[in-house]
């Protein structure tokens, strides 16, 4: 496949948090603002249970492999067996999940607002959610499963996914153009933008930007923004471990230290100290046991 392999990578990874590999496809241009990376990962993790921190994304993920688990921490920690095709959508609350006979799983992430492109019912219905893509797709979700199961190497299913993508998002519904420039306003200052300055900035109401997000997005633009925030400070810890959290606070753009526990509370369960202590396997997710 010469004409693709400048947009295949392959990561492989192998340290005592466990082994496996990632591979990659650079999704086609017409995907860009739609969908941020198509990837396949195969492995076996080392760890009994890790926990997904939001990020201002949503996910299509296939499992092709042994079931995995998601625990619902809700209800007496229940664990929903995954085995077949799920939908994650933009979240304001860390995901816990089980891993324990190993993975094959193909995913997509999306961008921010690129669950609107493949739905068209309001955002906000799908935000937090987490569940069967049968749900929102119906058989045609275990049709692209099946696909999948029937496909024999990662690049090709990773192509496949593409195509799928290119035939449901490209001649499907447009994103507003503001909600494109909001979004972006909001990831490139790392949460630094109120609500009220973003709509000034675009000339439109608060009322109107926000009835925009909740159609196109799912969060409020103040939640959005409070997401990138605490990304932005959980990558400053780890990238300056010898500043303190007030520093960090300061520098993210928190009221004081408190204020940013309070993020840390809410979108990692846990205080940043207790986080800072963790492994984490990618810039996405920590090890909690």
């Amino acid at each position: 496949m010469p004409a693709l392999a400048p947009r295949l990578g392959v990561f492989r990874h192998d340290s005592p948090l466990g082994r496996w590999t990632i591979t990659t496809l650079t999704p086609h241009a017409l995907l860009h603002g739609i969908v941020r990376s198509i990837w396949q990962g195969e492995g076996r993790v080392a760890y009994a249970r890790d926990r997904i921190l939001p990020g201002g994304q949503s996910y299509l993920l296939v499992n092709l492999g042994a079931p995995q688990y998601l625990i619902d921490a809700r209800a007496a920690e229940r664990r929903i067996p995954f085995d077949d095709a799920w939908f994650c959508g933009i979240s304001e609350r860390p995901i816990d999940a089980e891993a324990p006979h190993g993975s094959i799983v193909v995913g997509v992430e999306l961008t921010t607002t690129g669950a609107a492109a493949l739905w068209p019912s309001p955002q906000a219905e799908h935000a937090n959610l987490i569940g069967p893509l049968e749900n929102l797709l119906g058989p045609k979700a275990a049709g692209l499963r099946e696909r999948l199961l029937n496909t024999a190497s990662a690049a090709e299913r990773l192509l496949l996914v593409e195509d799928w993508l290119l035939t449901r998002c490209v001649s499907g519904r447009r994103i507003h153009p503001l909600v494109h420039w909001a979004t972006q306003r909001l990831a490139d200052s790392g949460g630094g933008i109120r609500t009220a300055a973003l709509a000034k900035d675009a000339g439109v109401s608060r009322k109107h930007l926000v009835t925009l997000f909740s159609r196109e997005v799912g969060l409020p633009p103040k939640t959005l923004a409070r997401v990138h925030r605490f990304r932005r400070a959980l990558d400053a810890s780890r990238s300056e471990p010898a500043c303190s959290w007030s520093e960090i606070a300061d520098a993210c753009g928190y009221y004081d230290q408190a204020h940013l526990i309070h993020d840390f509370q809410q979108f990692a369960g846990m205080p940043p100290a207790a986080l800072a202590r963790l492994a984490m396997p990618d810039s996405a997710s920590i090890v909690l046991r």
